[in-house]
Order: C-alpha cells, then structure tokens, then sequence
C-alpha cells in the first residue's frame, strides 16, 4: 500500500513490543493491546484518523488512505472525561469535549495552555500558569484554562508546537491568538489585557454588523407576509 502513496503519505511499521517505542506509542495514543491498528495524524494539526483494524488488508489500506486525501475521511476526536470540579479552580481543566465551547464563549476572554503531560517543558509551565490565574480571579470575563494534549485531540492548530498558549477573544468570531512573548506573569498580564481592548473594538463592530442583519432580515419577512396577503 506504500507504494501508491510515495510522497503524499508518510508509511511507518511502529513494534508495540518494543519498549524503546514507548513514547511514539505514548504521542500517537496507542495501547499494545490494541494492536494491530492504524493511525493517520496529520502532523500540520495534529488531527487524527483511525482505521478498524478488525480486517486490515491492501484493499482496504488503500481506500482508507484514499478517502483522506480526498477529504472525506473523518477525524476520531478523542477526549479525557470532564473531571470533576473541572471550574472550581483558578485554572480551569479542559477536555477535548469541553474545548471549544468554552474557548469560543463570545462573553469570555479564554487564555489556554496546551501542554503534553509527558513533557518537562510543559510542567515547567504550571506554577506560572496558576499565578496567572490568581492574577485574574476577580475578572469574571477572564478564564485560564490549560488542556492536555497528550490525551485530547484539539481540532485546532496551535501552530504545531507544545507548550502552546492561545487566546480566545470575547467575540462573537471564533478567533484564537497564538502568544509568542516572553513567558513571565508581568507579559502575560500585558497581554491579556491588550487583546480585551482590541476585542472590545472588535466587539462593538460585531454589535452593529449584527443590528443590521438581523434588521434586514425582519424588513425581509415582512416583505414576504406582505406578498403573501397581496396573492390571498
């Protein structure tokens, strides 16, 4: 099945028996009991496609790998259960399932930590992220969340790196920003609070373009009823 797809698909044959495989295993979200399987992961976005292993054959290898190219396979977004008490602390632990419903709240200013609980460069990350959150705690618009990449699937780019931090703006477009300053509480305060006032801007902008849709849209009924009556 390699063969067909030289240079558009990436082949790799991972021993689950091999101990030295264990953090490959560990990035891909693999069990050895699972075995045989496989995984597509889109490594541009980390999303993540799995095919049934009960009947692994060429024929159906190659459908598989054809569908995705073709855009029709679908993603298998995996998620952690929502913990208990998952918003009663300063930082907030999301899911896969929880993410973007908390993140693309048009009422909250959501920053996010990506990590990989594997990762020492992610754990360095916590005691900051948690004074971030204390920084905060008084602004309820604001919430610090952090979500474990290693185990939630994020159907979102983060530009490709972990740790990653991004900010969801108060509005009603879906926009994340990625942060790329210097990691300490003072330039990530700064940077919170600059992305609410650009968002506040934003915002009345979005308050308006809505005013005169849903607008047009009330003169358009209307519009219709009219013609309605006229016809009766």
């Amino acid at each position: 099945a390699a063969e067909a797809f030289r240079m558009r698909i990436l082949f790799v044959l991972v021993n689950v028996d091999e101990s030295r495989n264990g953090r490959l295993m560990e990035y891909f979200r693999v069990r050895d009991f699972e075995a045989p399987l496989i995984r597509l992961v889109n490594l541009t976005d980390h999303v993540t496609y799995h095919l049934p292993s009960e009947s692994l054959n060429v024929d159906i290898i190659t459908q598989f790998s054809e569908s995705y190219l073709q855009g029709k396979a679908k993603p298998k977004m995996q998620s952690e259960p929502i913990p208990e008490g998952w918003d009663k602390k300063p930082v907030k632990e999301l899911v896969g399932i929880t993410l973007e419903k908390v993140a693309f709240n048009p009422n909250r200013t959501v920053f996010v930590l990506f990590y990989l609980s594997y990762s020492q460069k992610s754990r360095e990350l916590f005691p900051l992220w948690e004074e971030l959150a204390v920084a905060f705690k008084d602004q309820e618009d604001v919430v610090i969340a952090r979500i474990d990449a290693s185990v939630n699937d994020i159907s979102m780019s983060t530009q490709g790196s972990y740790p990653s931090l991004c900010l969801f703006p108060a509005l009603y477009a879906e926009r994340m920003v990625v942060y790329t300053g210097k990691r300490r509480l003072k330039d990530l305060v700064k940077f919170v609070d600059k992305e609410m006032e650009k968002a506040k801007k934003y915002r009345v902008m979005e308050e308006e373009d809505r005013r005169v849709y849903f607008e047009a849209l009330k003169a358009e009924k209307a519009k219709d009823h009219n013609e309605t009556k006229d016809e009766l």
